[in-house]
C-alpha cells in the first residue's frame, strides 16, 4: 500500500478500515466470539486506535505467525473443540450480512462453506513463454469468510504447514474434507492496492446515500 501504517488500520471515511469489517460481523451475528489475530508489533497500535475510535468489536487478541497458516493456527488454539469457525480477511470491509450468515449456516449443515463469485475477466494460464486460455465459466474467485466445523478444521490444521496452502479451504481439502462452495457477493472486495481505497470510499458513500 506504500503507507506508513498497516493497511487494516488505514482510515476509511473516518474509521480504521478494520472497524468497518468488524461492524458487519457484529451486525450479522451479534453473539459471535471474535478473535483478532494480529502481528504482535501492532498490539499497541490497535489499543491506541481503540482508545481514539472506540471498541473495534474484538473479544480476544492473539499474536500472529510467520505465514497465514501459522496465524490461523494460533487463533484456532484459543477456540473450543465444537461449533463453527469463520476466518475472514480484516481488509474485506464490505462483506454483506447475508453472506456472513449464509456461510456460517452452510458450514453448520455441511462442515464447510467457502464464498465464491464468477470470474469476470478472461484468464490465461502461463507456462514459460507459452500460454493458453482457461474456460472462464468453470472458474470462481474465492472470498472470505471461509467457515468450517471446528472439529474438522482443527484436525486439518494438525496435519502441519505446507507452502502450497493459499487459503483455509486448501488446508481443509488437503486433509481429505470436501469444500462446499456458496454464493459470495461482488462488493466483498479485498483492499490490497491504493486504487482499492478509492473503490472502498465510493462504496461507503453510496451506502450512506441509501440510508
Amino acid at each position: 500500500m506504500a503507507q506508513p501504517v498497516a493497511k487494516q488500520f488505514l482510515l476509511l471515511e473516518g474509521l480504521p478500515l478494520m472497524w468497518w469489517t468488524l461492524r458487519r460481523f457484529r451486525a450479522a451475528l451479534p453473539d459471535l466470539h471474535v478473535v483478532l489475530v494480529l502481528h504482535e508489533s501492532l498490539f499497541d497500535t490497535f489499543r491506541s486506535l481503540e482508545a481514539t475510535y472506540g471498541p473495534a468489536g474484538v473479544d480476544q487478541l492473539v499474536a500472529g505467525g510467520a505465514e497465514r497458516w501459522h496465524s490461523v493456527a494460533n487463533g484456532l488454539a484459543v477456540l473450543p473443540e465444537d461449533g463453527v469457525v469463520g476466518v475472514h480477511d480484516a481488509v474485506r470491509p464490505f462483506v454483506s450480512e447475508a453472506t456472513i450468515c449464509r456461510c456460517f449456516e452452510a458450514a453448520a449443515d455441511a462442515g464447510s462453506a467457502v464464498p465464491v463469485v464468477p470470474v469476470k475477466d478472461s484468464i490465461r494460464e502461463v507456462n514459460g513463454a507459452a500460454s493458453h486460455a482457461l474456460m472462464r465459466d468453470r472458474l470462481r474467485a474465492v472470498q472470505t469468510p471461509q467457515c468450517f466445523s471446528l472439529a474438522g478444521f482443527k484436525a486439518a490444521y494438525s496435519c502441519g504447514f505446507r507452502p502450497e496452502f493459499t487459503d483455509d479451504a486448501s488446508v481443509f481439502e488437503f486433509a481429505g474434507h470436501p469444500v462446499q462452495l456458496v454464493d459470495g457477493d461482488l462488493e466483498n472486495i479485498k483492499i490490497t492496492t491504493p486504487e482499492d481505497l478509492y473503490v472502498a470510499q465510493a462504496f461507503l458513500r453510496e451506502q450512506r446515500k441509501g440510508q
